[in-house]
C-alpha cells in the first residue's frame, strides 16, 4: 500500500475514535444529569410532609332524639291469684284455662260433705256447752227444792220424830211456813244474781271486743305520725321557743328543742322576759312538714284517746263482774244456809261456794262423819253418805258463759266456711293457670292451691335503669315497648321511677323504672321479657354534630376542629344526645368542619375527597406521589376519633 493510502486510512481510523469518545461523553453526562436528578428526588421525599386525611362532618342545624334503652319484665296490672278460704276437699273447677270469666263467678267448689259435718259439730258444741251452763245454774238453787235435801239417817230420824211428837202441831206449822218462805226468798235471790251476772258478762265481753278493734284501728291512724320526718330544727306553732331560758305554764308537743324547750300552747320565758307564742325563726323544718306532723298527732291522740277510753270501759265492767261474781255467791251461801234453818239445823248436803273460787265445799251429811271434796263439781259423795248435790261457783258460771261464746263463734266459723265453699273470681279477666283438681285436699289460703286470673286492666312493664339513664327519665315520658308475642311495636308510658337505689354494690347504684303498656290490642304473657326504649328528650332545628365527633372526659365534652389542616380541640356544651347526632348548645357555629376519625375507621356519610398535609416520611427513590381520599359533610356518627368517646348526654 502506497503512503498516501495508509495515512487516510490512519485518518479514518482517528476520525471514528473521536466520534466515539464524543458518544460516550455524551452518554456520561447524561447519566450524570439523571443521577442527579435522581439524588435530589430522594433527599426531596425524604423531607417533604406526608399527607394525614380526616373523615370530617360540618356542624348543622338539625333534629335530635335522645333514648334510653332498658329492658323488662311483662306483668299484668289486675292479676289475681285466687285460694280456698277454708280447708277441706276440692268438689270440681268449674273454669277452663283461656276462658274469660266474670267478676263474682263461681271457679271451683268445695266438697259440701266436710263442710256440713263441721257445721253439725259446731252445732253439738254449742248444745252441750248450754246444758252445762243451765245445769250449773240449776245447781245453785237445787237445794231449795224436797228432792234436794238430804234425807236424814235413821238414828237421827227416829230422834227427830221423838222431839217432833212433844211439840204441838200448830207450833210446827208455823215454823215451817216460816222457813220455807226464808228458803224461797233465798232461791229467788240466788237467781237474780245469776241473771246480774250472765248481762254483765255479755256486757264486759261486747266492752272488750270493742275496744280490742279501737287497738287495731289505732295502729294505721298513728302510722304516719310516726312515719313523719321533719328537717333539722323544729318550728312551734301556738307556743315558742326558749333559748337559754325556761319555759312556764306549757307543755311539750311533738317538737324539737335546740338550746331550749319548745312548747305548744304555752308561755315562753326568754332570759326572763316572757315572749308570747308564735313560730321560732333560724329553724329550717319546712312549715308543711311541721303541720302534716301536727295534723298526723292530732288524728292519733284522738284514736289513741278513744283506745283509752274503751279500755277504761272494759276495766270497769270487768270490775262489776267479779262484783257480782262475789254476789252470786253469797247469795248461794244464804240459800244454803236458808235451807239448814229449814231442817231444823241438819246439813242439807249443799256445797258452800265460797267467793269466786271454784272449789266447793260439800256440806258434812248427818252419818257422824263429816266429808269434803276440794273440786267443785266432782258428782260424788262420802261413801255411806247420802249423795250430795254438787253445786257450781259464779266462777264457773263465767267459764260456761266463756265456753258458750266460744262454741257460737266456732259454729259461725263452720257456717261462713259452709259460704265459702264456692272459690269466685274477684275481677273480670282471663283464667290464666289452675292449680288444684277435684278430689285433692287444699289448705285454707294456700298459695300454691290457687287458680290465676289476669285481669282486664291492661299490663306493666318492670325494669332498672342506671344512675347515669334514671336522671334522663321522667314520667309520662313516651315508651315503644318491643315483645316476642308481639310482631309490631307497642306503645307505653313511663308511670312510676323509683326513688330508692335497689343496687346491692355502691358503685354501679339503679332504681325501678315501671312502664304502662297504653296498646290494648296485642295478648301479652306475664313473666315474658321487653325491650324498651324511652324517648327521653327531642330537639327541633338545633345546631347538631354526628355524635361520633363528640368526646367526653369526666363532665367536659370536646369536638376536634380542623383548622388550617391541623386539628383544633375545642370545648362544648351538649344537649340531647342521639345515636347520631348530638345537640350542640355552645362552643360552635354553623359550618364549623369537625373531626371524625381518620381515614382507617369506618364511618357512615358523604365521600367528598380532601387531602391535608402535615408531618413528613419517605415516599420512595422516584418523583411520583400518592393521593388519598377522606370524607366530609353528612353523615352521621360511625367512626370515632382515636382515644375518644362518645357522649352520654348534657
Amino acid at each position: 500500500m502506497s503512503d498516501s493510502k495508509k495515512e487516510v486510512a490512519l485518518t479514518s481510523k482517528l476520525r471514528a475514535k473521536q466520534r466515539r469518545r464524543r458518544r460516550n461523553v455524551i452518554v456520561g453526562a447524561a447519566l450524570a444529569v439523571a443521577l442527579c436528578a435522581g439524588g435530589g428526588g430522594v433527599a426531596f421525599a425524604a423531607t417533604r410532609p406526608t399527607p394525614v386525611d380526616y373523615r370530617t362532618a360540618t356542624a348543622k342545624t338539625g333534629d335530635v332524639t335522645e333514648t334510653v334503652n332498658l329492658t323488662g319484665t311483662i306483668a299484668s296490672v289486675n292479676k289475681r291469684n285466687v285460694a280456698f278460704q277454708t280447708a277441706g276437699t276440692v268438689g270440681s273447677v268449674q273454669v277452663a284455662l283461656g276462658q274469660k270469666v266474670t267478676a263474682g263467678q263461681v271457679l271451683a267448689a268445695m266438697d259440701p260433705a266436710s263442710l256440713t259435718a263441721a257445721v253439725t259439730d259446731a252445732q253439738q258444741t254449742v248444745t252441750k256447752a248450754n246444758q252445762t251452763l243451765a245445769d250449773d245454774l240449776a245447781s245453785q238453787t237445787a237445794v231449795a227444792t224436797p228432792t234436794a235435801s238430804a234425807a236424814p239417817s235413821s238414828s237421827t230420824a227416829t230422834s227427830s220424830a221423838a222431839s217432833s211428837s212433844s211439840r204441838s202441831t200448830s207450833s210446827s206449822s208455823a215454823s215451817g211456813s216460816a222457813a220455807t218462805a226464808a228458803v224461797q226468798a233465798a232461791a229467788k235471790a240466788v237467781t237474780v244474781a245469776q241473771q246480774k251476772l250472765v248481762t254483765q258478762y255479755t256486757a264486759a265481753t261486747t266492752s272488750l271486743t270493742a275496744t280490742q278493734a279501737l287497738v287495731t284501728a289505732a295502729s294505721p291512724t298513728c302510722q304516719p305520725f310516726l312515719d313523719a320526718t321533719v328537717d333539722s330544727g323544729s318550728s312551734t306553732t301556738g307556743g315558742g321557743t326558749t333559748t337559754g331560758g325556761t319555759t312556764t305554764g306549757g307543755s311539750t308537743t311533738g317538737g324539737t328543742t335546740t338550746g331550749g324547750t319548745t312548747t305548744t300552747g304555752g308561755t315562753t320565758t326568754t332570759g326572763g322576759t316572757t315572749t308570747g307564742g308564735g313560730t321560732s325563726t333560724g329553724s329550717s323544718a319546712s312549715a308543711d312538714q311541721v303541720a302534716a306532723a301536727q295534723a298526723a298527732l292530732a288524728t292519733c291522740q284522738s284514736a289513741i284517746s278513744g283506745v283509752l277510753t274503751g279500755q277504761q270501759a272494759t276495766a270497769a265492767a270487768q270490775t262489776e263482774l267479779q262484783t257480782l261474781a262475789s254476789a252470786l255467791n253469797d247469795s248461794v251461801t244464804a240459800l244454803n244456809t236458808a235451807v239448814q234453818a229449814s231442817t231444823g239445823g241438819a246439813s242439807t248436803g249443799a256445797a258452800s261456794t265460797g267467793g269466786a273460787s271454784t272449789a266447793a265445799t260439800t256440806g258434812s251429811a248427818t252419818t257422824g262423819a263429816t266429808a269434803t271434796t276440794s273440786a267443785a263439781k266432782t258428782g260424788s259423795a262420802p261413801s255411806g253418805s247420802g249423795a250430795s248435790p254438787v253445786v257450781a261457783s259464779a266462777a264457773t258460771i263465767i267459764a260456761d258463759e266463756a265456753a258458750v261464746t266460744a262454741a257460737n263463734a266456732q259454729l259461725g266459723i263452720a257456717q261462713n266456711n259452709q259460704n265459702l265453699g264456692n272459690l269466685t273470681s274477684p275481677i273480670a279477666g282471663t283464667v290464666a293457670a289452675i292449680a288444684m283438681t277435684p278430689g285433692a285436699a287444699v289448705q285454707a289460703g294456700s298459695t300454691t292451691e290457687i287458680i290465676t286470673i289476669i285481669g282486664d286492666g291492661g299490663y306493666t312493664v318492670s325494669s332498672t335503669a342506671a344512675l347515669k339513664d334514671v336522671t334522663k327519665l321522667k314520667v309520662n315520658q313516651p315508651v315503644e315497648v318491643a315483645v316476642t308475642s308481639s310482631s309490631k311495636t307497642l306503645a307505653g308510658t313511663v308511670s312510676s321511677i323509683g326513688l330508692s337505689n335497689i343496687s346491692t354494690t355502691s358503685t354501679t347504684p339503679s332504681y325501678t323504672v315501671t312502664v304502662a303498656v297504653t296498646d290494648k290490642t296485642a295478648t301479652l304473657l306475664n313473666g315474658a321479657a321487653a325491650a324498651l326504649k324511652v324517648t327521653a328528650a327531642t330537639a327541633t332545628s338545633v345546631l347538631t354534630v354526628p355524635t361520633s365527633a363528640v368526646h367526653r372526659t369526666a363532665q367536659t365534652y370536646t369536638v376536634d376542629e380542623l383548622k388550617n389542616g391541623s386539628s383544633v380541640t375545642t370545648t362544648v356544651k351538649v344537649g340531647a344526645s342521639g345515636a347520631q347526632e348530638t345537640e350542640i348548645t355552645s362552643g360552635l357555629t354553623k359550618g364549623t368542619v369537625v373531626i371524625l376519625a381518620d381515614i382507617a375507621s369506618t364511618t357512615i356519610g358523604t365521600a367528598t375527597p380532601t387531602t391535608t398535609t402535615t408531618g413528613k416520611g419517605l415516599s420512595g427513590l422516584s418523583s411520583s406521589t400518592t393521593t388519598t381520599t377522606g370524607r366530609t359533610g353528612g353523615g352521621g356518627g360511625g367512626g370515632g376519633r382515636p382515644g375518644g368517646a362518645a357522649p352520654t348526654g348534657g
